[in-house]
């Protein structure tokens, strides 16, 4: 029996992961990329779960760790006022198990690029996708056609040739700004996040000398402002981490977004499946964007792997149905969850913070921050 083809739309982190993860299965696969201008070297970071790291490990992907950086603890600050005591901070009881792994996008990016040397990649704008009998038809901008027994998109320009469904979705009016702060030489292996009035601030160690800044803030607050002023804004930075760091200097140059909330309602169509960003988008404040992604991604690779074998068209929209149920509603549950800690640490009155101080309490006992810190390295399964 021929193989069947798989045409995989995207030129990120996402689709590429996607591909070597399918390179594995008896399947044809293309890589469809629009001819891009070369990509501008980038300070954002990515936080990679224990339970994650283990997918990427699956797919070929090595721990290095002059590139995924392990974190051993990771602190939480109600505010910036009283550094010496943590709110409150998860660690594994297992000294020996990590809790994440943080690594530059860019660095991620280029290692599963280099990997994807039997995948076919093809360079070409695509002007619309039609269905033809059984399968997808894939219509270029130079007019060339191509037949695809599955489609899966990455990218938000390609769900409009595919669907109208509506997403979930509300704008949190924040921007997110990355960059790195360059300090003497510490054992560098502990995350902190702190919780102001702005927005939350969260340090994570590349290196024992070197410290990505995820930095969340209102639009045009106090904040923002501080952010834009390179003085000000190391100046400030000193000042809140003079316990952990003896900050050198930060990079000048800011990677940003704007952040929103948004959820497709509708995870699969015939033939097709969405994944990545284009299917949920939430706030930073707990890093578990990818995290989701890397999850749906392993499953995927399972199912599509079980029906290959037992000979299913793998198009099938009742077996991609049967992934929209292991996925889409355990990554709802998950992303109002996270949605629901920001607004919580959004509000600033005496009453909210009272119960936040109480909740750190409870979560820093034993046995809750253990099943936190499970939920946190695996998702929510139902």
């Amino acid at each position: 029996m021929n193989k069947q083809k798989i045409a995989v739309l995207g030129s990120g982190l996402t689709a590429n992961a996607v591909a070597l993860a399918l390179s594995s299965l008896n399947l044809n696969i293309d890589l469809i990329q629009e001819k891009l201008t070369p990509k501008k070297l980038s300070n954002a970071t990515l936080s990679i779960s224990d339970a994650s790291f283990k997918i990427l490990e699956n797919i070929g992907i090595k721990k290095n760790s002059s590139i995924f950086w392990p974190v051993k603890k990771i602190t939480l600050f109600d505010n910036g006022n009283n550094q010496s005591k943590p709110d409150t901070e998860f660690y594994n009881i297992d000294q020996k198990k990590y809790l994440s792994y943080i690594v530059k996008k860019n660095n991620l990016e280029k290692l599963i690029t280099k990997k994807l040397t039997n995948i076919n990649v093809i360079k070409n704008k695509v002007s619309s996708i039609e269905d033809k009998g059984f399968l997808k038809k894939i219509i270029f901008k130079n007019k060339k056609q191509l037949e695809y027994n599955l489609i899966i998109a990455t990218e938000f320009e390609y769900l409009k040739l595919l669907s109208n469904e509506e997403k979930l979705n509300w704008n949190y009016s924040e921007t997110a700004y990355t960059f790195l702060i360059y300090h003497t030489k510490i054992d560098n292996h502990c995350a902190r996040q702190f919780f102001l009035e702005d927005g939350p601030l969260a340090f994570l160690p590349i290196s024992n000398t070197t410290t990505s800044v995820v930095w969340s803030v209102q639009n045009k607050s106090k904040a923002e402002k501080i952010i834009h002023n390179v003085k000000d804004r190391l100046n400030f930075l000193r000042n809140i981490s003079s316990n952990f760091y003896q900050i050198n200097t930060c990079s000048k140059d800011l990677d940003y977004f704007p952040l929103t909330f948004e959820f497709l309602k509708k995870t699969v169509l015939s033939r097709t499946i969405f994944l990545g960003d284009i299917t949920h988008k939430i706030h930073p404040i707990a890093g578990q964007g990818w995290n989701m992604t890397l999850r749906d991604i392993d499953i995927l690779v399972k199912d599509l792997k079980d029906n290959i074998n037992k000979g299913y068209d793998i198009g099938d929209i009742n077996l991609l149905r049967e992934f929209e149920k292991k996925t889409k509603t355990s990554n709802l549950l998950f992303a109002v969850s996270i949605d629901l800690i920001r607004k919580s640490f959004r509000a600033q009155s005496p009453a909210i913070s009272s119960l936040r101080k109480k909740s750190f309490s409870l979560a820093s006992q034993p046995e809750i921050m253990s099943k936190i810190i499970n939920i946190a390295d695996k998702g929510l399964r139902i």
